[in-house]
């Protein structure tokens, strides 16, 4: 940063008036470019990354201070040939999402204790370009950023929901009665 910063610096100390621009106007556009994309990604809406204990007490979810009723909750679970592919948690509140691949306690509990808020889908396909991951299933399409948290659900084309959660989890890997790791 401080590289980009003095490169700038230099640049634009190399003008002596304004007639010189028109001979850099390509490198302009190439740093206000690239000004115009750090600064998107400092300032755009990001989820947190919780890496605290949670647990189902008294028909709430609770993570810290934050507690969710679990009637709000749902637990997509998504198989191929009725073997367990991934898992998506989340609320209609957006305060929390969980993503994982791991077959986890928390999946195996909130599965088992409450089959009212949960939905099996048949994955269809899926879709991996970097953070950014995409899951179709017969009737239910979910992009997921692992970056943000953001998620999208479409049913038939339409967006049934989509929020940049409080905060998210992906891959917790979660045990019960321990505390969960923060990713790095």
């Amino acid at each position: 940063m401080v590289i980009a910063f003095s490169a700038m610096v230099f640049f634009f100390t190399r003008f002596d008036n304004l007639e010189d621009l028109k001979e850099y106007t390509f490198q302009i556009i190439f740093i206000l470019l690239i000004a115009g994309s750090f600064l998107f990604q400092i300032f755009r809406k990001k989820g947190k990354l919780h890496p605290y204990k949670i647990e189902i007490a008294n028909n709430y979810l609770h993570v810290n201070n934050l507690k969710t009723p679990i009637d709000s909750i749902t637990l997509d679970k998504y198989t191929v040939n009725n073997h367990f592919i991934r898992y998506h948690l989340w609320d209609t509140k957006g305060i929390f999402s969980i993503f994982s691949v791991a077959e986890d306690d928390l999946l195996k509990s909130f599965e088992s204790e409450f089959p009212k808020n949960t939905n099996i889908y048949e994955e269809l396909s899926a879709k991996q370009d970097g953070a950014l991951i995409s899951v179709i299933s017969e009737n239910i399409h979910l992009k997921y950023d692992l970056d943000s948290g953001k998620f999208t659900k479409k049913k038939d084309g339409e967006i049934v929901f989509q929020t940049v959660p409080e905060f998210f989890i992906y891959d917790p890997k979660y045990k019960q009665g321990k505390a969960l790791l923060k990713k790095k």
